[in-house]
């Protein structure tokens, strides 16, 4: 279900947050052929670094990221108004990615944005347009 978080933030700063709810494994797939496909930054910097350079479409953070990093990357994604999919920690995340710990991930790709963000709202990803 989509919240919208900082609610004393003025227009256009607001972040449309995310959780994966039941279809974690899902999107952990999503991600994981993100990762392969070479569409993710992974990493607290890897992400900082593709936000700063517009190329990031989503960003994935753990709920156990630390308060510095969190304190420097949520401006970055409110800056461009990106949704945001909070996972439920690092080690899972890194997991989704075949990597170690992960406290944050910028999905690079505007399709798997999408799908992922599909299965967060209830919807598949697979089913046609009409």
């Amino acid at each position: 279900m989509a919240t919208v978080a900082g609610g004393d933030q003025p227009p256009g700063q607001r972040l449309r947050e995310y959780r994966p709810g039941g279809q974690k494994q899902r999107i952990g797939n999503y991600l994981g052929l993100a990762m392969k496909a070479g569409k993710v930054a992974a990493g607290d910097m890897a992400a900082a670094k593709a936000l700063k350079a517009g190329q990031a479409h989503l960003l994935t953070l753990a709920e156990d990221i630390s308060p510095a990093v969190l304190k420097e990357i949520i401006p970055l994604a409110q800056q461009r108004c990106l949704p945001l999919l909070w996972w439920p920690d690092k080690d899972s995340l890194g997991l989704a990615v075949g990597k170690s710990r992960r406290g944050a991930l910028a999905v690079l790709d505007k399709g798997f944005s999408e799908a992922i963000l599909k299965l967060c709202t209830g919807g598949d990803p697979g089913s046609s347009r009409t």
